[in-house]
């Protein structure tokens, strides 16, 4: 089941060796707006998962939509 994820605060904060970037939700509300429901077009940024294997998720790494 796929559900929009609404904007929050996450994505702006540092996370490991990337700096904190409140710029990113600034380009996902100008760029990415999907349907919600009944709400309207809302600016969404975000995944929710299940972890099957543990390990290192990498830029390149294939992932899998179900």
């Amino acid at each position: 089941m796929v559900v929009p994820t609404p904007r929050c605060v996450i994505p702006t904060l540092g996370h490991d060796e990337l700096p904190p970037d409140p710029g990113i939700m600034r380009a996902v509300a100008r760029e990415h707006r999907v349907p919600v429901f009944d709400l309207g077009w809302l600016s969404c940024l975000g995944a929710y998962l299940d972890v099957i294997e543990a390990g290192t998720v990498r830029v390149g790494d294939t992932i899998t939509l179900c």
